[in-house]
């Protein structure tokens, strides 16, 4: 007989519907028990309460036996991202749970990034280290403007850490940055691949002086947010104790700068 103590089970739920894409998992210590994605238009208040009971069903978990829940919090859509706030924040304040907000671009850069990696071409070999890869992760805002940030990873299984703060910015201007800051590093910093992903059709012209600086290190990868990603980046936050009372926690919508706002008046 075993003198070592089971640590007791950590089962959350994880909502993002920041994107075109709804996802809901269910995590168990850091483990998919269940995940769902499906593309809901942007029309998440329908079917988002059903998706819930599903996955929970499915994961064999009641309301009752979660310990905790995390919502991706922006940026995205503005309707989008309300609705997935405030039913985590009704559900963590009805059952008495702690709640814990997480970045959608961080999800969605995790979900572009294992889309990305599968193709044998472009897998990391493991005598390099995935921290020298970036990730960029694009939602298209309209009128040539994108969601979007900086990440890289410390090794295949981590959860992404953001080198730049998640943004609206125009594409054509975030792209200067990016060149900017790969040309500020030094040879030996500079990432071996850079991952482009997420809403990239739209903006895969704008990319082209990325393009011509990099030249194939830049990977394009057009893919949604997935559920699986999400719950994985979710369940890292509550572990973590990245918590909050669910009357405090606010929405990502970021906005432009006063600079970038004037430009797009003028166009």
């Amino acid at each position: 007989m075993s003198d070592i103590k089971e640590q007791p089970r950590k089962r959350f739920l994880v909502l993002d519907t920041a994107t075109a894409s709804q996802a809901v998992a269910v995590t168990e210590n850091g483990t998919i028990l269940a995940a769902e994605s499906s593309q809901a238009d942007r029309n998440h208040s329908v079917g988002l309460l059903d998706r819930i009971i599903d996955v929970l069903n499915t994961a064999g978990v009641s309301r009752q036996q979660l310990d905790g829940i995390a919502v991706g919090v922006g940026p995205g859509s503005y309707t989008g991202i309300r609705i997935a706030v405030t039913t985590a924040k009704t559900l963590a304040w009805t059952l008495k749970l702690p709640v814990a907000g997480f970045s959608s671009l961080a999800a969605l850069s995790l979900s572009g990034y294992h889309a990305a990696t599968i193709q044998p071409a472009v897998q990391p070999s493991q005598a390099q280290a995935a921290a020298t890869d970036w990730i960029i992760p694009l939602i298209d805002a309209r009128r040539a403007q994108v969601y979007t940030g900086l990440f890289t990873l410390h090794d295949e299984q981590s959860i992404p850490v953001s080198l730049e703060q998640d943004r609206i910015v125009l594409m054509e201007l975030w792209v200067q940055s990016l060149v900017e800051t790969y040309r500020a590093c030094e040879p030996s910093e500079r990432p071996r691949h850079i991952y482009v992903v997420g809403e990239t059709t739209a903006h895969e012209q704008r990319l082209t002086p990325l393009r011509e600086l990099v030249g194939d290190a830049l990977i394009v990868v057009e893919h949604a947010l997935e559920a699986h990603e999400a719950g994985m980046i979710g369940a890292a936050a509550l572990l973590s104790g990245q918590t909050e009372p669910a009357h405090t926690l606010l929405p990502n919508y970021t906005q432009l700068s006063e600079a970038e706002a004037n430009l797009l008046r003028q166009s």
